[in-house]
This record gives C-alpha cells, structure tokens and sequence, in this order.
C-alpha cells in the first residue's frame, strides 16, 4: 500500500491547458506558467497551436506585470512569448487565427490584434520614458526594442513601426549612440517615413560626430529631392559645399536661392562669402551690401565687407616687408607706406561701424578692435589708437 501511495505521489499530473490560461487571468501566474511549460512537453499537448499560443500570452504577461516577484520567474519572458507565438503559427492551420472570447462580449480577440497592443504598450512607455522631465534613454530603448521584437517577427503589418523607428533615432542620437540612431532612421525613412527632421538627424550626426561632411551632403540632397518645398535643405546644403571648399557648386546653388528668396540677408551674405573665397571682392561687397540693407544692423555682413578691404592693406604690408633697406629701395618703401595709408583710410569706417554693432561675442569683438588698432596705427591716429586699446585691456586683452 505505502508503494502504492509512493508511486501515485510521484506520478505527473496531465497539464491543462485551459486551466493554466484560467489561472493566468486570475493572476496566479506562478501556476500558470508551471502548468503551460509543463503542457510543451507532455506528449497529448506538445503539438497543439494553442498550447504555444497560450504560452506565448502568459509569458507576454510575465514581461509586461509591473509585480516583480512574478517578472523574477525568466529572465527573458518576451524572449520566449515570441518563440512561443511563432511556434503557435507553425503548428497551426494555415489561415486560421488564434483568439480569445474578450471579456463581457462576444466580440473575439485575435492573436495579431494582442500583438498589435503589446507592441502599442512598450512603444508608449518607451515614448514616456524620453518625454519625461527626467529622460531616461536607456530605458526608453529598451522598450523601443521590445516594440520591434513584436512587430518584426510576429506581424505582417503595424501602423506603428515609421514611429517607433524614428522615435528610435530621436532618442538613440539624444543617448550618443550615433549608429543606432542611423539605422532607425534609415528604416523610418525606407518604411515611407517623411518627416523632414529624420533628415535633418542624420545631416547632424554625419556633420558632427561622424566627422563626414560628404555624407552629410548626400544626406542633404537625397532630403531635397524627397521633400523639395522644404527651404532649410538648400541652405544647409550651400553651407556644406562651402565648407567642403565646393565653391563653384555653392555660388550656383546661392544664386538660385537669392532668386527664390531675395530679401533673405543670410544667402546674400554667403554669396558674398563664396565671392570672397572666388577673389571677386567687388561682386562680394555687393553682396554684403545688399544683406546689410536688408538688416542695417547685421554684424557678420558689416565684419566681412570691412575684410574685403583689409585684404588689399595686407598685401600692401606683404610688398612693404619683402622690400629691401638698400637706398635704391628708399623710394618704393614711401609709395607702399602711402598706399597702405589711404587704403587703411578706406577700410576704417567699415570697421568702425562694425565696432558699434553688437558682436556675436566677445572674441569678435576683440579682432574689429585689434584690426582698428593696427589701422590706427597705419594712419598714425593716436587718439584712436588709445581709445581702442582702452577698451582691449578692459576687455582683458593686455598685449595687443
């Protein structure tokens, strides 16, 4: 008798598998999840669809349950949720679906609409977790890849999979993790996504971090052509090719723009720059001109017209120290000391109108004074010459 008992202790129950998606509705999750692993290998439930399909909802349930002696039970349950559900579709009929009876309706739940909301949870809480007022990006990625994990290899479709790849590279560029954020936001932009500020992600990590202003171009160009009633692209675009010394395409890429755009002083004063770096100072004077008449007030126009004119007194300095001390260099040294004379004449009244204006800091403000300094000297101006360096030694400048 007592072998008897013995033997029908140790006997293995027959796992249920509606009992154990019944315990997990009623929170006793423990059980249900002993119950469920038990039925996937006991030989009358292992093959059945809905033996997988069951887990895969318990486990879901295991990862989204905010009770952490239950989350305790697997160290991955979402991991394992998926695997259970693809095992579900590949024991199951084709074309059939697995679903539940909703509650208080006869309104059935299918398994790719509970997909469709487990991967809505963590895509919420991964959108809440960045808009915090403390963000934690991390975390936030964390969920964003638990959204993928769902809809990557558990739904044919999901309305929600632009969003989460591009909120994946808005968040991934705020945590530094440059490669990630390129690729969320190369899916976004291959799943149909349009949003100009994917573009403009991928300009700022290739322009910053990355350190790679040609891709950065490609990525401003491919930008324009998908969106081309976007009018921060050619800008960006025309600033690039300057800084990749592409003059000749960024003076063709300007004067396009200043058509389209006439009154705008920043492109007028690029193209001023670009004519400047082209040795055409009479087409960039104009050029600053114009965008000084748009804004009287716009340093950085009023700063550069005043160099267009510096540029001549330093290559009048130039000729002055390549010449010699002999007496038949006498004659030359006075007309080149002369000529600088009137030429620092010329450009003063530029810098000096750029010192009354407001300098974008105070280092700019420091080289007008330095340059109206030497000027002063140039032109023998004491008076000025003490007032400037009056306000370059408050300014902290001792050696000028």
């Amino acid at each position: 008798m007592l072998a008897g008992a013995s033997g029908f202790a140790q006997k293995q129950p027959k796992p249920n598998i509606n009992k154990a998606l019944s315990l997990m509705k009623e929170g006793k999750l423990g059980e249900a999840k002993d119950m469920i692993d038990a039925a996937t290998t006991y030989e009358k439930t292992m093959n059945d669809g809905k033996t997988w399909y069951y887990r895969g909802l318990i486990y879901a349930t295991l990862d989204t349950i905010q009770n952490e002696t239950f989350k305790a039970l697997d160290p991955n349950p979402l991991k394992v949720a998926m695997e259970s559900f693809a095992k579900a579709d590949q024991l199951g009929k084709s074309g059939s679906e697995y679903f539940l009876q909703a509650e208080n309706s006869i309104v059935p739940v299918t398994k790719t609409q509970q997909l469709e909301m487990l991967a809505n949870y963590y895509l919420d809480k991964g959108i809440k977790k960045f808009q915090d007022d403390q963000p934690d990006n991390d975390a936030s990625l964390a969920y964003l890849d638990k959204t993928k994990l769902v809809f990557e290899n558990g739904l044919k479709t999901y309305s929600n999979d632009t969003l989460t790849y591009y909120v994946g590279g808005l968040v991934a560029q705020q945590a530094e993790k440059y490669d990630l954020a390129i690729e969320n936001v190369n899916k976004y932009l291959q799943k149909g996504g349009k949003s100009k500020d994917a573009y403009l992600i991928l300009y700022q990590i290739y322009n910053g971090p990355k350190e790679d202003k040609n891709k950065a171009l490609e990525v401003l160009r491919e930008a324009k052509a998908k969106l081309p009633n976007n009018p921060d692209f050619p800008k960006l675009e025309i600033g690039l090719l300057i800084d990749l010394n592409k003059i000749d395409e960024a003076k063709s890429s300007l004067e396009q723009a200043v058509k389209a755009e006439p009154n705008n002083k920043i492109l007028h004063f690029y193209l001023g720059y670009v004519n400047s770096k082209m040795d055409n100072p009479e087409a960039a004077r104009k050029n600053y001109q114009e965008a000084l008449r748009i804004d009287p007030s716009y340093f950085d126009a009023q700063f550069y017209l005043a160099n267009t004119y510096l540029i001549d007194v330093d290559k009048t300095s130039k000729e002055l120290s390549a010449t010699g001390n002999k007496p038949a260099d006498s004659k030359k040294r006075s007309e080149l000391v002369q000529q600088r004379v009137k030429q620092s004449e010329t450009a003063i009244p530029y810098l000096e109108r750029a010192e009354k204006m407001k300098a974008p800091d105070k280092d700019m403000e420091i080289e007008v004074l330095q340059k109206l300094s030497l000027l002063y000297y140039y032109t023998a101006d004491d008076k000025n010459t003490a007032r400037v360096e009056k306000r370059l030694k408050d300014l902290g400048v001792t050696d000028n």
